[in-house]
Protein backbone atom coordinates (compact mmCIF):
# COMPACT_ATOMS: atom_id res chain seq x y z
CA UNK A 1 0.00 0.00 0.00
CA UNK A 2 0.97 3.79 -0.78
CA UNK A 3 1.83 6.24 2.00
CA UNK A 4 -0.85 8.33 0.25
CA UNK A 5 -4.54 8.22 0.30
CA UNK A 6 -6.53 7.21 -3.32
CA UNK A 7 -8.12 10.36 -3.10
CA UNK A 8 -5.27 13.06 -2.74
CA UNK A 9 -4.25 14.93 -5.37
CA UNK A 10 -0.18 16.24 -6.31
CA UNK A 11 -0.04 19.47 -6.59
CA UNK A 12 0.63 20.54 -10.00
CA UNK A 13 3.85 22.25 -10.46
CA UNK A 14 5.33 24.68 -12.79
CA UNK A 15 6.16 23.62 -15.81
CA UNK A 16 10.08 23.68 -16.19
CA UNK A 17 9.39 25.39 -19.64
CA UNK A 18 7.13 28.28 -17.86
CA UNK A 19 10.07 28.23 -15.52
CA UNK A 20 12.61 28.60 -18.45
CA UNK A 21 10.58 31.45 -20.61
CA UNK A 22 10.33 33.51 -17.25
CA UNK A 23 14.30 33.46 -16.35
CA UNK A 24 15.11 34.43 -20.16
CA UNK A 25 12.50 37.24 -19.66
CA UNK A 26 14.94 38.32 -16.21
CA UNK A 27 17.94 37.98 -18.20
CA UNK A 28 17.10 39.81 -21.07
CA UNK A 29 15.33 43.01 -19.22
CA UNK A 30 18.46 42.69 -16.06
CA UNK A 31 20.43 45.50 -18.42
CA UNK A 32 17.43 47.68 -18.44
CA UNK A 33 17.03 47.48 -14.76
CA UNK A 34 20.93 47.76 -14.20
CA UNK A 35 20.89 50.87 -16.50
CA UNK A 36 17.67 52.76 -14.62
CA UNK A 37 19.53 52.41 -11.37
CA UNK A 38 22.53 53.37 -12.60
CA UNK A 39 20.61 56.99 -14.22
CA UNK A 40 19.12 57.43 -10.75
CA UNK A 41 22.25 57.28 -8.56
CA UNK A 42 23.69 59.57 -11.19
CA UNK A 43 21.06 61.86 -10.92
CA UNK A 44 21.24 62.15 -7.43
CA UNK A 45 24.86 62.59 -7.24
CA UNK A 46 24.67 65.23 -9.60
CA UNK A 47 22.01 66.67 -7.39
CA UNK A 48 24.06 66.93 -4.27
CA UNK A 49 27.18 68.37 -5.60
CA UNK A 50 25.27 71.12 -7.13
CA UNK A 51 24.04 71.35 -3.47
CA UNK A 52 27.71 70.93 -1.99
CA UNK A 53 29.13 73.17 -4.62
CA UNK A 54 26.09 75.86 -4.17
CA UNK A 55 28.16 78.41 -1.94
CA UNK A 56 31.33 78.43 -4.69
CA UNK A 57 29.64 80.34 -7.05
CA UNK A 58 27.60 79.31 -10.37
CA UNK A 59 30.71 78.40 -12.79
CA UNK A 60 31.84 75.95 -10.35
CA UNK A 61 28.49 74.41 -10.20
CA UNK A 62 27.99 73.74 -13.16
CA UNK A 63 31.20 72.34 -13.95
CA UNK A 64 31.92 70.03 -11.14
CA UNK A 65 27.68 68.79 -12.09
CA UNK A 66 28.56 68.37 -15.42
CA UNK A 67 31.62 66.38 -14.46
CA UNK A 68 29.44 64.21 -12.14
CA UNK A 69 26.78 63.94 -14.65
CA UNK A 70 29.45 63.06 -17.56
CA UNK A 71 31.05 60.46 -15.54
CA UNK A 72 27.99 58.57 -13.74
CA UNK A 73 26.88 58.59 -17.57
CA UNK A 74 29.99 57.16 -18.77
CA UNK A 75 29.96 54.45 -15.86
CA UNK A 76 26.36 53.46 -16.79
CA UNK A 77 26.93 53.30 -20.68
CA UNK A 78 29.87 50.82 -19.85
CA UNK A 79 28.04 48.32 -17.24
CA UNK A 80 24.91 48.51 -19.56
CA UNK A 81 27.25 47.22 -22.60
CA UNK A 82 28.83 44.29 -20.20
CA UNK A 83 25.52 43.41 -19.15
CA UNK A 84 24.19 43.27 -22.28
CA UNK A 85 27.48 41.05 -23.55
CA UNK A 86 26.48 38.87 -20.51
CA UNK A 87 23.14 38.24 -21.19
CA UNK A 88 23.56 37.85 -25.00
CA UNK A 89 26.45 34.89 -23.52
CA UNK A 90 23.46 33.33 -21.60
CA UNK A 91 21.43 33.63 -24.43
CA UNK A 92 24.43 31.71 -26.64
CA UNK A 93 24.60 29.07 -23.91
CA UNK A 94 21.07 28.67 -23.84
CA UNK A 95 20.92 27.62 -27.77
CA UNK A 96 23.95 25.54 -27.34
CA UNK A 97 22.34 23.29 -25.25
CA UNK A 98 18.18 23.81 -26.92
CA UNK A 99 16.56 25.92 -24.39
CA UNK A 100 15.17 27.50 -27.09
CA UNK A 101 11.91 29.10 -24.82
CA UNK A 102 14.34 30.80 -23.07
CA UNK A 103 16.73 32.23 -25.16
CA UNK A 104 13.92 33.24 -27.42
CA UNK A 105 12.64 34.75 -24.35
CA UNK A 106 15.58 36.68 -23.33
CA UNK A 107 16.08 37.93 -27.09
CA UNK A 108 12.92 39.30 -27.11
CA UNK A 109 13.01 41.40 -24.02
CA UNK A 110 16.45 42.40 -24.88
CA UNK A 111 15.02 43.86 -28.25
CA UNK A 112 12.16 45.26 -25.73
CA UNK A 113 15.13 46.96 -24.05
CA UNK A 114 17.29 48.16 -26.81
CA UNK A 115 13.57 49.95 -28.00
CA UNK A 116 13.13 51.68 -24.35
CA UNK A 117 16.74 52.73 -25.06
CA UNK A 118 16.27 54.12 -28.04
CA UNK A 119 12.93 56.00 -27.46
CA UNK A 120 13.79 59.09 -25.89
CA UNK A 121 16.09 59.72 -28.70
CA UNK A 122 13.58 58.71 -31.56
CA UNK A 123 11.26 61.11 -29.81
CA UNK A 124 13.64 63.56 -30.06
CA UNK A 125 14.22 63.26 -33.92
CA UNK A 126 10.75 62.79 -34.48
CA UNK A 127 9.17 65.52 -32.23
CA UNK A 128 9.30 69.29 -33.35
CA UNK A 129 12.32 71.04 -30.98
CA UNK A 130 10.36 74.31 -32.00
CA UNK A 131 6.48 74.80 -32.11
CA UNK A 132 4.96 75.90 -34.99
CA UNK A 133 4.09 79.80 -34.89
Amino acid sequence: MSSQPANSEVPAQPSTSENNTWRGLLIGFAPLVVLVILVVITLAVTALVRQIFAPSGYFVVQQAALIALVTGLVIALVIYVVAIALALRRVAAWQRIGAKKSSIAALWSLAITAFVVLLPVLLAIALPQNPAP
